[in-house]
């Protein structure tokens, strides 16, 4: 009896896990997007960074999923840690309700909820109403996996020997705040153990005294996710998990010395055992926010000087954002493309500081680098297709998809922007200097004044992709007849000194042209860009 009541224990561990899992994978699917939004827009209130992070555990019914999603938006997006760090308290709190609503008899309703998820997923004509059905299948799965442990919990009670090692842990605390953590780390869900103490608690096998050191080493062991996903990240994805698991661990410290007052006081709200696992889940979260949110900015000041930004460099041509290892979901996987995109912007940029100051004072310097910066864009460019390549179809929802598309598009935009640069202003201007040729003083100076104009289409078009602005965007479309007709007037300018006979027009002349109608084409791939960011979903 007790091998068939162990593995009906751990059979619905496992289900749990992975009940847990699919839940966070469907609703991330299905609302990673809209977290991306809210977090991006969340300005800088503490209070409106917290809602998020409950709202966002409350939909993912995982406060590891949610913290994972905030580790690879602060990786990836311009997500300040202060608010990084309210969201994981808010996350926290969103927890909390899973639990409360667990802690009642609700795994009498896992067939219905099971029903209503693979009815969803199995016949949904959209993608994400199909991920809905998802997590709420899995939430099935969960509700499933809460009523095997109660059940096997009840056989469990009737070992003496588990019986007496469960009244040994209200003697130590220590020990329980040791074995909870232990298995947060290791099932990587603080929510999968405290549910596992609900079924416990629920048949009266944990006494109180032993419910909150174990309540508090889950919380304190299921920081361990963040860690998984923090790892082989940069710097700021560490700095969310170290703080998360420093003000869990600093709780845990506060809390400890007032045990004896917050078992009177919660046992006081709890009608059983399985309450007493809540209420105390609860408690001590809340205790966290109230504490440690005023603090955010000074914790995120602490973390940032205990965890600098590493000084070592990666190659220009190679990604430093992209991470395939610990591919996140969707939305933050999009924004690591999307971070990579404007790195390769950036590179592209200082290879038209480096054309126009080539043109005005012949530094043939200048040249080489523009050449070597070239193969680093294209190389970037095949790292980032990949890597979208990686993704497919059937993990993104259709805004996703637009702005995979609008990715890729953007992306290939940019190669072609640096071939023209790359092509005309090195190749001509090495000519040039080999048959010790130069531009006109008039048509050298025209040429500067359209490049530095150009330049600056191309970093509107590149700000607007950076803000996602569609009034931006359409400056940028709006200018092109501009732009286009001042190429105009300055091929005529050029005709005109070719037709005074000035000896330099008539050297220089096939290059004074060909970089005029090539800087013209970087002109259609700035609105290109425009046209692929007004086109987005927000």
């Amino acid at each position: 009896m007790i091998d068939l009541l162990f593995l009906q224990v751990v059979g619905a561990v496992f289900l749990l896990l992975y009940a847990i899992r699919l839940t966070g994978q469907g609703f991330e699917l299905a609302f990673s997007s809209a977290f991306d939004k809210a977090w991006s827009s969340a300005g800088g209130s503490r209070a409106r960074a917290f809602a998020a992070g409950v709202a966002g555990t409350a939909l993912l019914q995982s406060s590891g999923a949610l913290v994972t999603l905030v580790i690879s938006f602060a990786h990836v997006a311009t997500l300040p840690l202060a608010r990084s760090l309210g969201i994981v308290l808010g996350a926290d709190i969103g927890s909390t309700l899973t639990v409360q609503v667990l802690s009642f008899r609700v795994h009498q309703f896992a067939f219905p909820v099971l029903s209503a998820g693979v009815f969803l997923y199995l016949w949904g004509r959209k993608g994400k109403v199909r991920a809905i059905g998802q997590g709420i299948l899995g939430f099935g799965f969960m509700l499933l996996a809460l009523r095997f442990l109660s059940e096997a919990a009840g056989d469990a009670g009737r070992i003496d020997g588990l019986r007496t090692l469960m009244a040994q842990l209200q003697d130590s605390p220590f020990t329980g705040f040791v074995l909870g953590a232990l298995l947060a780390a290791l099932f990587q869900s603080g929510t999968a153990v405290l549910i596992l103490l609900i079924a416990f608690a629920k048949e009266g096998i944990l006494a109180a005294p032993a419910v909150l050191p174990l309540v508090l080493g889950a919380n304190v062991g299921g920081t361990a996710v963040a860690f998984v996903a923090a790892s082989g990240l940069a710097s700021e994805g560490k700095r969310v998990a170290w703080g998360h698991l420093a003000i869990k661990a600093s709780g845990a410290l506060l809390f400890l010395p007032l045990f004896p007052a917050a078992l009177r006081v919660i046992s006081a709200f709890s009608r059983d055992g399985a309450h007493l696992v809540a209420n105390a889940h609860t408690l001590f979260n809340l205790s966290l926010a109230l504490l440690f949110l005023p603090l955010v900015d000074r914790i995120a000041s602490l973390l940032t000087r205990a965890i600098p930004t590493p000084k070592g460099s990666v190659p220009r041509g190679q990604p430093v954002f992209l991470d395939r290892e610990h591919l996140p979901v969707a939305g933050a996987a999009l924004g690591q493309v999307a971070r990579e995109i404007v790195r390769m912007a950036d590179m592209l940029q200082e290879m038209q500081e480096d054309a126009i100051e080539a043109i005005r004072s012949g530094d043939m310097a200048r040249l080489e680098r523009i050449a070597r910066a070239d193969d680093d864009v294209d190389r970037l460019t095949r790292e980032i297709k990949v890597f979208l390549s990686t993704l497919g179809e059937g993990s993104l929802d259709s805004g996703q998809t637009q702005r995979a598309t609008a990715y890729i598009a953007i992306v290939s935009d940019l190669e072609n922007i640096g071939d023209f640069v790359d092509k005309t202003v090195t190749d001509h201007l090495r000519r040039l200097g080999e048959r010790n040729q130069r531009f006109s003083e008039e048509g050298g100076r025209e040429l500067v004044a359209f490049l530095t104009e150009v330049g600056s289409l191309y970093r509107e078009a590149v700000s607007a992709f950076v803000t996602r602005d569609r009034n931006a965007a359409r400056n940028v479309i709006d200018r092109r007849k501009e732009i286009g007709a001042r190429e105009r007037e300055l091929r005529m300018a050029h005709i005109r000194r070719l037709q005074r006979g000035t000896p330099e027009s008539l050297e220089s002349s096939a290059a004074h042209l060909d970089i005029l109608s090539s800087w013209k084409g970087i002109v259609f791939h700035c609105v290109s860009i425009a046209h692929a960011v007004s086109q987005m979903e927000g």
